[in-house]
């Protein structure tokens, strides 16, 4: 079975499930962030400078880097193909790089860089990564399994969910270490750290998967865990007592998350 990439149509012109759920993710992620910047005192203005122009950059650099692949510098003739040919994608590299570059010299102006901003944006940035995750059309490897995904005469590990559900899981625990945080940058590396110890069980359902991945991302884990073992053990701590009632309602959300997810993913293909 093909799956339709189209959501629905807006003025006549498609709008695509992944883009659609990345824009969902940002949106998710801007407001995340700008709640965690007000309580770290970081003026919402600065904050807001930083998302909307980061994501303008992105969405520009990436956009443009596909026209000069396919028009060179004719592309700079043709500015409105940034938006009416969205269909053909975005170079995230490119995006990425001019993204990190404009955001350095936002912060930076705005001067707010530190380890405690990057901690404030940081369950922003995994929200993104959740949605985009779950909009991707980017399979696993061929599998038996009775909850893999049928796509013609193939059965495929469901990654996309694998790495949706993951970096939600990622976004639950830091959320309750930033609960009780006791360093700067706490939430930072244990996102980092749980994200490094993700992308290794994902290689075993992906495709492709290189040789040296399977032994780096391992010894990124494990330095990163140590860097927040240090942190912690050397830090006063700041423990948040959280009653029976409220692991069990936040377990009961994280159930009923993760069942949407899987509906929501799999309704794709019924």
């Amino acid at each position: 079975m093909a799956v339709d990439n189209i959501l629905f149509y807006f003025a006549g012109m498609p709008v695509y499930l992944y883009g659609f759920l990345t824009s969902l993710g940002l949106f998710f992620g801007a407001i995340s962030a700008l709640s965690a910047g007000r309580r770290r005192g970081i003026g919402w203005y600065k904050m807001f400078d930083f998302i909307l122009g980061t994501a303008i950059v992105f969405l520009l650099a990436g956009r443009l880097s596909i026209l000069f692949k396919e028009h060179g510098a004719g592309a700079l003739l043709k500015p409105w193909k940034i938006v009416t040919e969205l269909s053909n994608g975005v170079d995230l590299k490119a995006g990425l790089g001019f993204a990190v570059l404009y955001g350095l010299i936002s912060t930076k102006r705005n001067g707010i860089l530190s380890i405690g901003f990057l901690d404030a944006i940081t369950p922003g940035v995994v929200w993104v990564r959740i949605f985009s995750a779950l909009g991707s059309q980017v399979f696993g490897k061929s599998t038996s399994v009775p909850w893999a995904v049928q796509l013609g005469d193939f059965k495929l590990h469901p990654l996309p969910l694998y790495t949706a559900v993951g970096y939600y899981l990622i976004r639950f625990v830091i959320k309750q270490i930033r609960r009780a945080q006791r360093f700067d940058g706490q939430v930072l590396i244990a996102a980092l750290t749980l994200a490094a110890w993700l992308q290794w069980l994902l290689l075993f359902v992906s495709e492709g998967s290189k040789a040296y991945a399977f032994w780096l991302y391992p010894l990124i884990g494990l330095l990163l865990a140590a860097l927040w073992s240090f942190g912690h053990v050397n830090s006063v701590s700041r423990r948040r007592k959280s009653s029976g009632a409220y692991w069990v309602v936040q377990l009961i959300m994280l159930g009923i998350v993760v069942f949407a997810m899987a509906w929501f993913f799999y309704s794709r293909f019924g």
